[in-house]
């Protein structure tokens, strides 16, 4: 019998309606013969609701009072969708994530998955039941609960396939697939029907939301065939597999941004070895540039701004928010190296710098205001000639 686990994200459980199609999806897989764990995430933008409600009792909540107050709305989920596939005929049982057996490390707010107990998800599979599960969450220890950070339900998902050693992990969200770039803002991005975990984890490092890194890096971990489709069609989706199984083998595996970021500017006396030992002790940069090994632009996310101007300012660093980073990932540091030239023969706005992010993507520093535009001149550039093979089916 096959085992398949499946996670829904927030748009496909929105509405009650939409939970409704999706407690159909899982009723039709139970029909084919399958056991099934569900994971779920909260309603729509429930996890920024509650946030919100936090921010007007509390300017700073507490970490272990936050994770309480965020993990509710995956339990809300998980309770209505047992609830659903009760009414659709279905044995179904609610679990927490404390209760499925998943044990994290005490990090609130971003806890790591240290390990799962088997047993809890498997004795009820052996009932005859479909598991429902609250993702994004479990215990740290005795009665506490603590959250994974956003995209959490997805390292839920894919580290609960691994341990249980499922035969698939559908993650159902609002894209039919991975593509090689955002559908939603790039004119012609192109959908993969097959990836390999590398690629996908490096997109979803470097800015793609399709599936989260730690998710990424947990199916590659346990080699689970991982399926990223949408909960809104019958598409087959994007399948990912280890690369020695994915027939994709174009250089460029796509262009991806990052947003809500700041940079700063440092002047050319500042001291490169005073300044890496800040970098050792703690800056939370995301890249930086070097102009004749003087000139500094050092990236970070913009809630990480105030501390990072603090530490930079007696080397005179000026901050420059609204930025963003644009990035090209390579397939290699090689074909990055040989489309150097090509890439930077574009005309791009004033206020664009070349920075350095990992050794196989080519990455700048743009204005927030020009992102969609670069990206979508990179990626015509990097996707023109014809017949580019995506995968196995183009």
């Amino acid at each position: 019998m096959e085992l398949v686990v499946q996670k829904y994200g927030g748009t496909s459980l929105q509405t009650t309606g939409r939970m409704a199609e999706a407690a159909d999806r899982i009723i039709k897989e139970t029909k084919r013969g399958s056991q099934v764990i569900v994971v779920v995430s909260a309603m729509g933008r429930t996890t920024d609701d509650l946030t919100t409600l936090a921010g007007q009792v509390s300017s700073c909540p507490p970490a272990r009072e936050m994770d309480l107050l965020l993990s509710t709305g995956e339990q809300v989920s998980c309770a209505l969708m047992a609830m659903a596939l009760k009414a659709g005929g279905v044995e179904a049982e609610a679990l927490t994530g404390p209760q499925a057996g998943i044990i994290t490390d005490f990090s609130y707010g971003y806890a790591v998955i240290k390990e799962v107990d088997p047993e809890p998800v498997r004795s009820r599979l052996k009932e005859g039941k479909v598991v429902i599960i609250s993702g994004f969450q479990g215990c740290p220890g005795g009665h506490e609960v603590a959250t994974l950070g956003r995209g959490g339900s997805d390292t839920t998902a894919a580290v609960l396939a691994g341990a249980l050693k499922a035969d698939r992990c559908e993650i159902f969200t609002d894209v039919d697939g991975v593509y090689t770039a955002d559908p939603g803002t790039i004119t012609g991005a192109r959908k993969y029907e097959q990836l390999d975990y590398e690629s996908l984890s490096a997109l979803a490092e470097l800015g793609a939301s399709v599936v989260h890194p730690r998710a990424a890096a947990a199916a590659e971990a346990w080699q689970i065939p991982l399926v990223v489709r949408s909960s809104l069609t019958e598409q087959t989706g994007t399948t990912i597999l280890p690369s020695t199984l994915s027939p994709c083998s174009f250089p460029v595996i796509g262009v991806t941004s990052e947003t809500g970021l700041s940079s700063f500017s440092l002047h050319e006396g500042a001291d490169r070895r005073e300044m890496r030992r800040e970098w050792e002790s703690g800056l939370p940069w995301k890249a930086v540039q070097h102009v004749k090994n003087r000139l500094y632009r050092i990236v970070v996310r913009k809630e990480e701004a105030s501390y990072t101007k603090s530490l930079l300012s007696r080397f005179g660093g000026r901050p420059d928010p609204g930025r963003a980073l644009v990035h090209v990932i390579f397939r290699s540091e090689e074909e990055k190296q040989k489309a150097g030239s090509f890439m930077r023969d574009l005309e791009y706005p004033q206020d664009c710098f070349m920075v350095e992010t990992q050794p196989h993507v080519w990455s700048m520093d743009v204005p927030e205001c020009h992102r969609v535009n670069i990206c979508q001149a990179l990626h015509d550039r990097c996707m023109k000639k014809e017949g580019a093979p995506i995968s196995a089916a183009h």
